[in-house]
């Protein structure tokens, strides 16, 4: 039973990283961009499937990522398009005589996420020869013309493709976020035990079985959780709580104080708090709370994440508390056993954790591609893509071992 939860997240970081590369395809398709190969994770390909018009589409074995891989993404080191030994490319129509020379220019493969990384190439009046002899695979467009590569398209145009994976994320967030308010509604805590005083008297005048519905007239929604609403009361403070009593609301006025429990071995315990135990209830489950909603509560999750980053950077949130892709597989499965409204709460989650993960200016990630185009367009000419290569690719294989070296934390401690 387990291992079918475990499938489930597996497939849910599958539709999650689909999402992410459809965006780059999508935008890259707009806007007149040749795709060579669109793959779902990385390493060994498990289903392959090549089109009429050159565009591969692949499932590979290890679902931690994925890439959109643009035309040239195989070159020599002097820049010349190396024929690819194991593709066929469908019988593409002869150019004209009258083809000039086209311009050197660089190629790139895939700007994308985990895999994507840089590569010198050119494109030269060889590959116009070529292509009437049918003798490499060099990819023409609609015109009948040798396709532009990555980098023979606009700065402007790049950056909207490399966008296109973070905003095809971001707005899935928006649609699960949707999705799970309508369906499940937002959390807050149902009173489970009241705890007793010293005396024997318990501490407020909750009852097990309330739901709070509000907090000193502000109602429990997704964008003001419980949390968020009791944060700020100190002790001594006297809130009034809005709960459902079997049905029936009624206010109850609760004091912050300090409270003393002790368990069954024995063992006291002192904190400052309400003095109850509670568990997770859902509560506003409707469309006018999931269309009100959805678009506010995904701009707050995208900004928790960033803040989480920052704090990971300045060491306020150890790396133990950080999950690699393995880590996060066991976690999805552990809480949707335990109820599968959890899923449809991760699933916005994790969209806007992609979405604002890509987004950071770390070699290998969009954030970090999209900069080396923005200084380009400054500059007027692109930083050497041989040290973009370089970036890269120990971005890249840092990237890695970070993850992996999570997932052995979360697993060891």
């Amino acid at each position: 039973m387990y291992l079918g939860f475990i499938l489930l997240s597996i497939m849910v970081l599958l539709v999650m990283v689909l999402i992410h590369e459809l965006g780059h395809y999508t935008a890259a398709k707009i806007l007149g961009f040749t795709v060579e190969e669109f793959s779902v994770g990385f390493g060994p390909k498990l289903i392959s499937r090549v089109r009429r018009n050159g565009e591969r589409f692949s499932l590979r074995l290890l679902p931690l990522g994925g890439f959109c891989a643009f035309y040239g993404d195989e070159a020599s080191d002097d820049g010349e398009q190396k024929p690819k030994k194991d593709e066929v490319l469908p019988k593409q129509p002869k150019p004209q005589e009258e083809t000039t020379q086209q311009e050197s220019k660089d190629s790139v493969k895939g700007g994308d996420d985990l895999l994507s990384y840089v590569m010198r190439s050119k494109i030269d009046e060889d590959k116009a020869v070529a292509v009437a002899q049918n003798s490499a695979p060099v990819r023409l467009d609609k015109n009948g013309n040798v396709a532009k590569t990555f980098f023979e398209q606009k700065p402007w145009k790049r950056i909207i493709v490399l966008l296109g994976g973070v905003v095809f994320n971001f707005l899935s967030a928006i649609i699960f976020a949707l999705i799970y308010i309508w369906a499940v509604g937002c959390p807050a805590p149902q009173i489970t035990e009241v705890y007793p005083d010293p005396q024997g008297n318990p501490y407020n005048e909750l009852q097990k079985g309330d739901i709070i519905l509000a907090v000193d007239g502000h109602d429990i929604t997704v964008m003001d959780s419980y949390s968020d609403l009791t944060q700020n009361v100190k002790e001594g403070d006297t809130v009034k709580f809005k709960v459902d009593r079997n049905g029936k609301i009624i206010t109850v006025n609760v004091e912050r104080k300090k409270i003393t429990t002790e368990d069954e071995d024995g063992k006291v315990t002192e904190y400052v708090g309400f003095g109850y135990v509670s568990q997770t209830e859902f509560i506003n489950a409707n469309a006018a709370q999931a269309f009100t909603y959805c678009v506010p509560y995904t701009f707050k999750l995208s900004w928790s994440i960033l803040g989480s980053f920052g704090q990971l950077i300045t060491g306020k949130v150890p790396i133990t508390q950080v999950t690699g892709p393995v880590g996060s597989v066991k976690l999805m499965a552990d809480v949707t056993r335990a109820d599968w409204r959890n899923i449809l709460i991760l699933l916005p989650l994790l969209a806007s954790n992609l979405a604002m993960f890509n987004l950071l200016p770390f070699p290998a990630l969009d954030g970090a591609q999209i900069i080396f185009t923005i200084i380009e367009w400054i500059r007027k000419k692109p930083i050497k893509r041989k040290i973009q290569g370089i970036i890269n690719g120990v971005g890249f294989i840092v990237l890695l071992l970070f993850v992996l070296i999570v997932d052995i934390l979360s697993f060891a401690l």
